[in-house]
């Protein structure tokens, strides 16, 4: 038998559990699902969000095939400088590695004691010689039979020979003042103020820079795809300034070693910029490739080191991405050939890649995305709303307090 106040005590709360669950609509929903229609929550607008890409149709194209080597710059004319006449350095108006014009001075030397008094003797020489043979020729004239034309050979002889002698003082001064014979930069340039120079001494060298050449060594294949006096694109590494070269010679053996060949490459206007010793980056074209199916290398990603792009196409009445993997022959700096993975005619996406998978639906931009028209589109409802408000406020002022009687 079962009492009844018993009951009732176990009857209550049950009743209250019960209530508890089923009040208001029946509980929370789990986290992370909404009802149906309802604003602002995360199953919602999952389920109708797109993703913004721009694309490009699969077609075919050209591209064309480089080659890109570096190398550092040399010169086409290199003079050594040396004294052609022995002296002591007086003057030296230029420094080391500094650029001169044709004609500038670089050294001045000053004789040595033994030329100069040897000049003076040379000159004394030829002032006597001269003086004998006047007087020679002066005596032959008034009296023929006392002067022999043997003692007149012998005394012009001797002047012509005092002339040579002071001519090759003078010519040995001269050589003394060392002449840019062209513009270009002084390097490996030696000695002070002071020193003694013997003649014949290397004292620096002279690079011609208005003119460079270029060594490349290349692979034994690309060397048959080139060819003599083509056009090379070059670009400086220090700061990226560039000139066009052309292929001087190309080589008539390869090197067993390491089955390269070198090719000279004539930079005839080089930019101001550019030095004896510079690296160079040299873009030789190989040739060009017609291909059924050619895209931008920015379309194309890689995942385990296989590349693939991604689709747009209609699934089920929407348009999803999809990930094709690919097949590619040769390219350019910006272009791939296709061989397998994309089809001609097929939508391939070039913007708007990051969280793209299989599946995912997309929405075609052609100009802005969609969230910078939302953006406008909200700022230039805001305008109106908010000059109505100033309307209103100007219209309804606010009534003043009125004070009790």
């Amino acid at each position: 038998m079962t009492c009844p106040r018993l009951t009732a005590l176990l009857a209550a709360p049950a009743c209250a559990l019960l209530l508890g669950l089923s009040g208001c609509g029946g509980g929370d929903a789990p986290a992370g699902t909404t009802t149906p229609g309802a604003p602002g929550k995360p199953a919602a607008a999952t389920a109708g969000t797109a993703l913004p890409i721009k694309i490009l149709t699969a077609s075919g194209g050209i591209v064309t095939e480089t080659l890109a080597a570096q190398g550092r710059l040399e010169v086409w004319r290199h003079e050594i400088l040396a004294a052609r006449a022995a002296g002591v350095i007086s003057e030296l108006p230029v420094l080391i590695n500094q650029v001169v014009k044709q004609g500038d001075m670089l050294m001045q030397l000053k004789a040595p004691t033994e030329d100069l008094e040897g000049a003076a003797r040379a000159a004394v020489k030829l002032e006597r010689a001269k003086r004998d043979l006047a007087r020679r020729e002066a005596l032959a004239k008034a009296a023929p039979e006392t002067v022999s034309a043997a003692d007149l050979d012998a005394v012009r002889d001797l002047v012509n020979d005092s002339e040579l002698e002071l001519r090759l003082y003078h010519q040995r001064e001269e050589n003394r003042r060392l002449i840019a014979p062209f513009a270009g930069v002084v390097i490996n340039l030696t000695g002070v103020v002071g020193q003694q120079v013997a003649e014949g001494l290397m004292v620096g060298e002279l690079l011609d820079t208005s003119r460079f050449r270029l060594a490349l060594d290349l692979p034994e294949p690309s060397l048959r795809r080139l060819s003599d006096g083509q056009d090379v694109d070059l670009s400086a590494l220090a700061d990226a300034s560039n000139a066009r070269g052309r292929i001087r010679t190309l080589p008539g053996a390869i090197d067993p070693a390491k089955g390269t060949g070198r090719v000279l490459v004539d930079v005839t206007t080089p930019p101001a910029s550019w030095r004896p010793g510079g690296f160079v980056t040299a873009r030789l074209v190989l040739g060009e490739t017609k291909a059924d199916l050619v895209l931008p290398r920015d379309a194309v990603l890689y995942r385990e080191n296989r590349p693939y792009v991604w689709i747009a196409e209609t699934h089920e009445d929407k348009l999803v991405s999809r990930r094709a993997y690919l097949e590619l022959g040769v390219g350019d700096p910006t272009r791939l050939i296709v061989t397998r993975g994309v089809n001609p005619g097929e939508q391939v996406v070039i913007e708007g890649m990051n969280g793209l998978s299989d599946g995912v639906p997309v929405a075609i931009r052609t100009d802005d995305p969609p969230a910078e028209k939302a953006l406008d589109a909200a700022a230039n409802d805001a305008k109106p709303a908010a000059e109505a408000g100033k309307k209103d406020e100007k219209k309804d002022p606010k009534p003043e307090a009125k004070s009790g009687g």
